[in-house]
């Protein structure tokens, strides 16, 4: 631990808006609140304790939950639009009493789902989609964050093609996170999966995040990075292809790293589901 100075004071500057710091100055008026420690805090807490780690196996439980209910309302839904989907599932998770969400439902579906991380839109979901999930429930103040993708129905061979390289993609690099290896050549394992199957240009974005007391945190699993992963990190890993006039596909479970690989919080298969 870094031993502070007696009297002194320090902010996230990044995390604190300009009322919290006058508020701040009105209580301790004597604060010199120049320093900065984001960076700092930031490195403390991309490592988890075990009792940190516990809580995010907590939050991804509840997440399978979420998704064993969301896959129920799609089955018996049929013909509803990606909103109605979504504020339906609000509705019953507030109900079963996990309604403090990680963040806003996504729900995406056929052509709407090769638009990345797009709000749920009044199209309607039909036969023959490929429809993504991507929730996450807070518990005890840490969160949870899962996507998986399933199909209503039967489904082109195109779609199929795109969901088994996703999966193929995500469960390589599941079993290769090792600590020593760089979060830039974890992401490179999973898009060198995508790339070889000639869909490289359409995995737009980095392979995944950390994971804690908020969904999004240090450290950024993405192309070129030479942060070296640790055990104790916490993460996701969420390889996806989006492809125009077809759909997406996008399959996320966030895990901590030990020293014998990577053990996702979040359990719910990856075959892909047929309602």
């Amino acid at each position: 631990m870094t031993a502070w100075p007696k009297g002194f004071w320090a902010l996230e500057a990044r995390a604190v808006t300009l009322s919290h710091y006058r508020a701040i100055k009105e209580v301790f008026p004597e604060a010199n609140l120049a320093a900065d420690i984001s960076t700092w805090l930031a490195r403390q807490r991309m490592i988890k304790s075990p009792a940190e780690i516990e809580k995010l196996q907590a939050a991804g439980r509840l997440a399978d939950q979420a998704l064993d209910l969301a896959f129920a309302l799609l089955k018996a839904g049929q013909g509803m639009s990606e909103s109605e989907l979504a504020l339906e599932l609000d509705y019953q998770l507030k109900k079963k009493g996990m309604g403090d969400l990680s963040f806003p439902l996504i729900v995406q579906a056929g052509e709407s789902a090769a638009s990345i991380s797009g709000l749920p839109s009044q199209k309607g979901v039909q036969a023959g989609d490929i429809v993504i999930f991507d929730l996450g429930i807070m518990k005890d103040g840490y969160a949870s964050d899962v996507s998986r993708t399933v199909a209503l129905g039967e489904i082109s061979p195109a779609k199929w093609e795109i969901y088994e390289t996703v999966r193929l993609a995500q469960e390589t690099a599941a079993r290769a996170a090792r600590p020593g290896m760089t979060a830039g050549e974890l992401d490179q394992v999973a898009r060198g999966v995508i790339e070889e199957a000639g869909y490289g240009q359409y995995f737009t974005h980095r392979l995944g995040h950390g994971i804690g007391m908020q969904v999004h945190e240090p450290v950024n699993l993405e192309p070129g990075s030479k942060q070296k992963l640790e055990a104790g990190m916490c993460f996701s890993i969420e390889p996806g292809i989006y492809l125009p006039g077809v759909g997406g596909v996008r399959i996320e479970d966030c895990g901590w790293l030990g020293e014998d690989g990577f053990h996702p919080f979040t359990k719910t298969r990856k075959d892909l589901l047929l309602l």
